[in-house]
Protein backbone atom coordinates (compact mmCIF):
# COMPACT_ATOMS: atom_id res chain seq x y z
CA UNK A 1 0.00 0.00 0.00
CA UNK A 2 2.88 2.37 0.43
CA UNK A 3 4.20 2.12 -2.60
CA UNK A 4 1.11 3.67 -3.94
CA UNK A 5 2.42 7.30 -1.76
CA UNK A 6 4.31 9.73 -4.08
CA UNK A 7 7.66 10.75 -3.07
CA UNK A 8 8.60 13.89 -2.26
CA UNK A 9 10.46 16.30 -4.70
CA UNK A 10 10.41 14.14 -7.36
CA UNK A 11 12.74 16.82 -9.29
CA UNK A 12 15.46 16.86 -7.28
CA UNK A 13 18.05 14.45 -8.36
CA UNK A 14 19.43 12.20 -6.17
CA UNK A 15 22.44 9.79 -5.41
CA UNK A 16 23.49 7.42 -7.87
CA UNK A 17 24.03 4.29 -5.36
CA UNK A 18 23.20 4.05 -1.18
CA UNK A 19 24.71 1.83 1.17
CA UNK A 20 22.50 0.05 3.40
CA UNK A 21 21.74 1.98 6.56
CA UNK A 22 24.05 1.83 9.43
CA UNK A 23 22.79 1.66 12.97
CA UNK A 24 23.36 5.25 13.82
CA UNK A 25 21.36 6.40 10.70
CA UNK A 26 18.29 4.22 11.77
CA UNK A 27 18.68 5.98 15.08
CA UNK A 28 18.30 9.21 13.67
CA UNK A 29 15.12 8.11 11.49
CA UNK A 30 13.50 6.78 14.50
CA UNK A 31 14.16 9.91 16.35
CA UNK A 32 12.86 11.90 13.74
CA UNK A 33 9.92 9.53 13.62
CA UNK A 34 9.28 9.40 17.20
CA UNK A 35 9.89 13.11 18.47
CA UNK A 36 9.01 14.72 15.21
CA UNK A 37 11.88 17.42 15.03
CA UNK A 38 15.17 17.81 16.50
CA UNK A 39 18.19 19.93 15.87
CA UNK A 40 21.94 19.06 15.13
CA UNK A 41 22.33 19.59 18.78
CA UNK A 42 19.65 17.45 20.28
CA UNK A 43 20.83 14.30 17.72
CA UNK A 44 24.82 15.14 18.97
CA UNK A 45 23.33 14.64 22.85
CA UNK A 46 21.29 11.32 21.71
CA UNK A 47 24.12 9.63 19.82
CA UNK A 48 26.74 11.02 22.30
CA UNK A 49 28.60 12.81 20.27
CA UNK A 50 30.64 15.86 21.57
CA UNK A 51 29.81 18.41 19.09
CA UNK A 52 27.34 18.72 16.41
CA UNK A 53 29.88 19.26 13.43
CA UNK A 54 30.28 15.69 12.49
CA UNK A 55 26.54 14.85 12.84
CA UNK A 56 26.08 17.74 10.63
CA UNK A 57 27.45 15.89 8.26
CA UNK A 58 25.64 12.82 8.14
CA UNK A 59 22.29 14.32 8.20
CA UNK A 60 23.27 16.11 5.09
CA UNK A 61 23.95 12.58 4.04
CA UNK A 62 20.61 11.35 4.49
CA UNK A 63 19.49 15.06 3.36
CA UNK A 64 20.91 14.14 -0.08
CA UNK A 65 18.98 10.40 0.15
CA UNK A 66 15.62 12.04 0.47
CA UNK A 67 15.46 10.21 3.50
CA UNK A 68 15.21 13.79 5.92
CA UNK A 69 14.36 17.36 5.45
CA UNK A 70 14.80 20.34 7.55
CA UNK A 71 13.24 23.79 8.16
CA UNK A 72 15.18 26.61 7.77
CA UNK A 73 14.91 30.03 6.06
CA UNK A 74 15.95 34.20 6.83
CA UNK A 75 14.68 34.37 10.15
CA UNK A 76 16.03 31.43 11.63
CA UNK A 77 19.57 32.87 11.07
CA UNK A 78 18.14 36.26 12.13
CA UNK A 79 16.84 34.31 15.56
CA UNK A 80 20.17 32.23 15.94
CA UNK A 81 17.86 29.37 15.60
CA UNK A 82 19.30 25.96 14.58
CA UNK A 83 18.13 23.74 11.87
CA UNK A 84 14.66 21.73 12.99
CA UNK A 85 15.41 18.39 11.05
CA UNK A 86 12.33 16.00 10.03
CA UNK A 87 11.63 13.06 8.62
CA UNK A 88 10.58 13.00 4.92
CA UNK A 89 8.17 9.85 3.61
CA UNK A 90 10.93 8.12 1.74
CA UNK A 91 12.56 7.97 5.32
CA UNK A 92 9.36 6.54 7.14
CA UNK A 93 9.56 3.51 3.99
CA UNK A 94 12.93 2.87 4.74
CA UNK A 95 12.27 2.20 8.91
CA UNK A 96 9.45 0.13 7.47
CA UNK A 97 12.00 -1.88 5.07
CA UNK A 98 14.59 -1.75 7.86
CA UNK A 99 11.59 -4.06 9.78
CA UNK A 100 12.19 -3.23 13.84
CA UNK A 101 8.85 -1.71 14.35
CA UNK A 102 6.28 -3.72 16.02
CA UNK A 103 3.54 -5.04 14.09
CA UNK A 104 1.08 -3.65 16.41
CA UNK A 105 2.57 -0.02 16.08
CA UNK A 106 3.23 0.91 12.25
CA UNK A 107 4.79 3.57 11.22
CA UNK A 108 2.34 5.87 10.09
CA UNK A 109 3.54 7.56 6.96
CA UNK A 110 0.64 9.77 5.85
CA UNK A 111 1.14 12.14 8.69
CA UNK A 112 4.82 12.51 7.74
CA UNK A 113 3.32 14.62 5.19
CA UNK A 114 1.81 17.09 7.30
CA UNK A 115 5.63 17.66 9.16
CA UNK A 116 7.02 19.93 6.30
CA UNK A 117 3.82 22.96 6.59
CA UNK A 118 3.31 22.17 10.42
CA UNK A 119 3.82 26.01 12.42
CA UNK A 120 6.91 27.19 14.42
CA UNK A 121 5.14 26.94 17.44
CA UNK A 122 4.56 23.13 16.71
CA UNK A 123 8.27 22.53 15.75
CA UNK A 124 9.39 24.72 19.31
CA UNK A 125 7.25 22.28 21.16
CA UNK A 126 8.63 19.42 19.55
CA UNK A 127 12.07 20.24 20.25
CA UNK A 128 11.17 21.07 24.05
CA UNK A 129 10.01 17.94 24.45
CA UNK A 130 12.83 16.10 22.81
CA UNK A 131 14.89 18.24 24.91
CA UNK A 132 13.35 17.35 27.84
CA UNK A 133 13.82 13.45 27.23
CA UNK A 134 17.41 14.40 26.46
CA UNK A 135 17.92 15.82 30.23
CA UNK A 136 15.86 13.17 31.76
CA UNK A 137 17.54 10.64 29.94
CA UNK A 138 21.11 11.75 31.22
CA UNK A 139 20.04 11.47 34.62
CA UNK A 140 18.02 8.49 34.64
CA UNK A 141 20.24 6.27 31.54
CA UNK A 142 18.27 2.98 30.97
CA UNK A 143 16.36 3.26 33.58
CA UNK A 144 13.69 5.91 32.19
CA UNK A 145 11.07 4.78 29.80
CA UNK A 146 9.70 7.65 27.80
CA UNK A 147 6.98 7.22 25.08
CA UNK A 148 6.04 10.41 23.16
CA UNK A 149 2.20 10.45 20.88
CA UNK A 150 4.08 8.85 18.32
CA UNK A 151 3.92 5.58 20.40
CA UNK A 152 0.77 5.60 21.38
CA UNK A 153 -1.44 6.55 18.48
CA UNK A 154 -2.24 3.17 18.39
CA UNK A 155 -5.90 1.06 19.16
CA UNK A 156 -4.24 -1.00 22.35
CA UNK A 157 -3.95 1.87 23.88
CA UNK A 158 -6.96 3.81 23.85
CA UNK A 159 -7.39 3.66 27.78
CA UNK A 160 -4.88 6.80 28.04
CA UNK A 161 -6.39 10.44 28.66
CA UNK A 162 -7.79 12.64 25.75
CA UNK A 163 -6.28 14.22 24.09
CA UNK A 164 -2.86 12.36 24.41
CA UNK A 165 -0.28 13.85 26.96
CA UNK A 166 2.90 14.91 25.24
CA UNK A 167 4.59 11.95 26.60
CA UNK A 168 4.22 9.08 29.45
CA UNK A 169 7.22 8.92 31.41
CA UNK A 170 8.41 5.78 33.21
CA UNK A 171 11.39 5.76 35.73
CA UNK A 172 12.70 2.33 37.58
CA UNK A 173 12.83 2.90 40.75
CA UNK A 174 14.12 0.98 44.06
CA UNK A 175 10.86 -0.75 44.89
CA UNK A 176 9.01 0.12 41.73
CA UNK A 177 8.30 1.59 38.56
CA UNK A 178 7.00 5.42 38.76
CA UNK A 179 4.96 6.55 36.06
CA UNK A 180 4.13 10.09 34.87
CA UNK A 181 2.46 11.70 32.52
CA UNK A 182 3.74 14.54 31.21
CA UNK A 183 2.96 17.73 29.39
CA UNK A 184 4.77 21.08 28.13
CA UNK A 185 3.15 24.63 28.07
CA UNK A 186 4.85 27.67 26.16
CA UNK A 187 4.18 31.05 26.87
CA UNK A 188 2.43 31.09 23.38
CA UNK A 189 -0.51 29.20 24.90
CA UNK A 190 -3.04 30.80 27.04
CA UNK A 191 -4.02 30.43 30.40
CA UNK A 192 -6.96 28.81 30.42
CA UNK A 193 -5.43 25.89 28.03
CA UNK A 194 -3.26 24.98 30.99
CA UNK A 195 -6.24 25.01 33.15
CA UNK A 196 -8.70 23.48 30.94
CA UNK A 197 -6.24 20.02 30.64
CA UNK A 198 -5.79 20.54 34.34
CA UNK A 199 -9.76 19.74 34.25
CA UNK A 200 -9.35 16.75 31.93
CA UNK A 201 -6.86 14.84 34.08
CA UNK A 202 -9.74 15.13 37.28
CA UNK A 203 -11.78 13.98 34.86
CA UNK A 204 -9.56 11.16 33.80
CA UNK A 205 -8.71 9.99 37.47
CA UNK A 206 -12.30 10.17 38.01
CA UNK A 207 -13.28 7.65 34.80
CA UNK A 208 -11.14 4.95 35.91
CA UNK A 209 -10.03 4.17 32.49
CA UNK A 210 -6.32 3.91 33.70
CA UNK A 211 -5.71 0.09 34.06
CA UNK A 212 -3.11 0.15 37.40
CA UNK A 213 -3.25 1.82 40.70
CA UNK A 214 -2.22 4.79 41.23
CA UNK A 215 -2.61 7.05 38.57
CA UNK A 216 0.51 8.36 37.16
CA UNK A 217 2.01 11.78 38.75
CA UNK A 218 1.13 14.40 36.36
CA UNK A 219 4.18 16.64 35.34
CA UNK A 220 3.74 20.05 33.91
CA UNK A 221 6.31 22.23 33.00
CA UNK A 222 6.13 26.14 32.10
CA UNK A 223 8.04 28.99 30.65
CA UNK A 224 7.27 31.94 33.15
CA UNK A 225 8.02 31.84 36.60
CA UNK A 226 5.10 34.22 37.23
CA UNK A 227 2.82 31.81 35.15
CA UNK A 228 3.82 28.97 37.05
CA UNK A 229 3.06 30.36 40.52
CA UNK A 230 -0.49 31.21 38.90
CA UNK A 231 -0.82 27.47 37.66
CA UNK A 232 0.09 26.07 41.04
CA UNK A 233 -2.45 28.24 42.78
CA UNK A 234 -5.20 26.86 40.29
CA UNK A 235 -4.30 23.21 40.69
CA UNK A 236 -4.26 23.74 44.68
CA UNK A 237 -7.83 24.86 43.82
CA UNK A 238 -9.43 22.20 41.05
CA UNK A 239 -7.68 19.71 43.55
CA UNK A 240 -9.90 21.05 46.47
CA UNK A 241 -12.96 21.51 44.38
CA UNK A 242 -12.70 18.05 42.57
CA UNK A 243 -12.47 16.03 45.75
CA UNK A 244 -9.84 13.30 43.02
CA UNK A 245 -6.56 11.68 44.57
CA UNK A 246 -4.57 12.69 42.07
CA UNK A 247 -0.86 14.01 42.40
CA UNK A 248 0.78 17.00 40.23
CA UNK A 249 4.17 18.33 40.11
CA UNK A 250 5.45 21.43 38.14
CA UNK A 251 8.84 22.77 36.66
CA UNK A 252 10.29 25.30 34.77
CA UNK A 253 11.10 24.48 30.83
CA UNK A 254 14.28 26.20 31.54
CA UNK A 255 15.48 24.50 34.86
CA UNK A 256 14.88 21.12 32.39
CA UNK A 257 16.87 22.72 29.73
CA UNK A 258 19.75 23.86 31.51
CA UNK A 259 22.90 22.00 31.29
CA UNK A 260 24.04 21.48 34.95
CA UNK A 261 20.45 19.84 35.48
CA UNK A 262 20.41 17.76 38.44
CA UNK A 263 16.58 16.68 38.43
CA UNK A 264 15.53 18.31 41.26
CA UNK A 265 13.49 20.87 39.98
CA UNK A 266 9.99 19.10 40.31
CA UNK A 267 7.87 20.83 42.81
CA UNK A 268 4.91 18.76 44.55
CA UNK A 269 1.68 20.30 44.70
CA UNK A 270 -1.88 19.17 46.42
CA UNK A 271 -5.14 20.66 47.93
CA UNK A 272 -3.09 22.83 50.03
CA UNK A 273 -1.42 25.13 47.90
CA UNK A 274 2.04 26.50 48.92
CA UNK A 275 2.84 28.01 52.07
CA UNK A 276 5.10 31.26 51.94
CA UNK A 277 6.25 30.36 55.21
CA UNK A 278 7.41 26.73 54.75
CA UNK A 279 8.81 26.68 51.23
CA UNK A 280 8.47 23.34 49.48
CA UNK A 281 11.71 22.04 48.56
CA UNK A 282 12.05 20.59 45.00
CA UNK A 283 12.46 16.81 44.21
CA UNK A 284 13.82 14.57 41.59
CA UNK A 285 11.33 12.27 39.69
CA UNK A 286 11.75 9.00 41.76
CA UNK A 287 11.16 11.57 44.84
CA UNK A 288 7.56 12.60 44.09
CA UNK A 289 4.38 11.28 46.25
Amino acid sequence: MTEDIPTTNPAKSEPKYRKKLNEEQVAVLNLLYTFRFASSEHIAKYQEKPNSKHIQKRLKILEDQGLIAKRYDKSYKLKGKPAAYYLLPKGARALVDVGDRDENEPINIKRIYKDKDVSEGFIQHSLNILGVYLALSALHGNKLDFFTKSDLKYEQFEFYPQPLPDAHVRVNAKDDDKNFFLDIFEDSQPFFVLIRRIKKYLEYAGSGDWPEEPLPTILIIVENKSVHKRLRKRIAKELRDSYEEVSFATARLEYLLDPEYKGKVWFPIDEDGDDPEEPITPAILTKLP
